[in-house]
């Protein structure tokens, strides 16, 4: 793309993302191809500043964030003109800290999509989708993140993460530390390192109580593949399966669609009818299933241009 943006936010998508009604949403910032929102830790460190400023200066309530080198995702309940606000105010923090930086400023149009949060399931879809992207990016493990919400999540950990008190600091060093004259509160703490901590304004006790348990937590997180591409599809996004993980996709659709049958005994067809219904809802390239299915790409591939082999609903 050689580092050109291209997905426009008209006017008409701003005003219609401005008139939702109170609810919980994702709010994600579109992916910057062949540039970054962040450069350095000191980048991500202001980016952790204004998320949180944003739930003080326009009093949204954040339950889960993440913040990428091209993008982030934030997950919040508010209304959707707020939504734009906390938007407008990310946008404007980090292009300055771009410039500051030697960098270009973000394109004019640069923009976002903001997707309502239907229910309490979906609500549960859209955070583990939001922290499971530096995982899947290969930045670390699951909630091992520190430019965001995961690590607070079922992490016994979490809780020795600390830092200074605003109260305990001068205003002079509160404004450095965070890049803006806005007051916080004083029970608030700022790491030296990482900045203003989502301890301070995250609802992380609320998001646990929606999962059974830090197994169903992270179970969810690292294994549920289709509602992952579904909400990627959503956002514009693409989900990057590794090897691994395409052969556990395909050998569990292996065994729900021919339980019982062993591998060796399923024929070219029966293997090819999986590869289709792979390809159509996750997306599985002709080069991932060969590998996995030990079929040949060109065998894959007219397979799936084939007329032969419908989906299996």
């Amino acid at each position: 793309m050689g580092g050109l943006y291209i997905n426009i936010m008209n006017r008409t998508t701003r005003e219609e993302y401005n008139n939702y009604p109170l609810g919980f949403y994702h709010l994600c910032l579109d992916r910057l191809e062949g540039r970054k929102l962040f450069y350095s830790d000191n980048d991500y460190k202001m980016g952790m500043a204004g998320m949180g400023l944003s739930t003080l200066k326009f009093g949204v309530t954040t339950y889960a964030f993440e913040l990428m080198h091209n993008h982030l995702h934030d997950i919040l309940r508010a209304t959707g003109e707020q939504c734009m606000q906390v938007f407008s105010y990310m946008k404007r923090r980090i292009s300055e800290q771009l410039i500051k930086n030697g960098y270009p400023p973000l394109p004019d149009n640069y923009g976002c999509k903001l997707r309502p949060i239907t229910n309490e399931n979906d609500l549960r879809d859209q955070i583990i989708y939001s922290v499971r992207n530096p995982y899947e990016k290969g930045y670390c493990v699951p909630g091992g993140h520190r430019w965001g919400s995961s690590y607070l999540y079922f992490n016994e950990l979490a809780s020795f993460i600390r830092g200074e008190k605003v109260s305990s600091m001068s205003q002079t060093r509160v404004r450095a530390q965070i890049g803006s004259k806005e007051t916080l509160p004083p029970d608030w703490e700022i790491h030296p390192v990482l900045g203003v901590l989502p301890r301070n304004f995250v609802k992380a006790e609320e998001v646990m109580r929606l999962f059974a348990s830090p197994k169903d937590f992270h179970t969810r997180l690292v294994k549920e593949y289709e509602t992952a591409v579904v909400i990627a599809r959503s956002l514009g996004e693409e989900i990057e399966f590794s090897m691994n993980e395409v052969r556990d996709i395909a050998n569990t659709e292996l065994r729900n669609t021919y339980p019982g049958r062993l591998f060796k005994s399923l024929s070219r067809e029966e293997k090819c009818i999986v590869a289709v219904n792979l390809n159509e809802r996750l997306g599985l390239s002709p080069r991932q299933l060969s590998q996995t299915l030990y079929l040949s790409e060109l065998t894959i591939t007219q397979a799936i241009r084939s007329k032969d082999y419908g989906i299996i609903k």
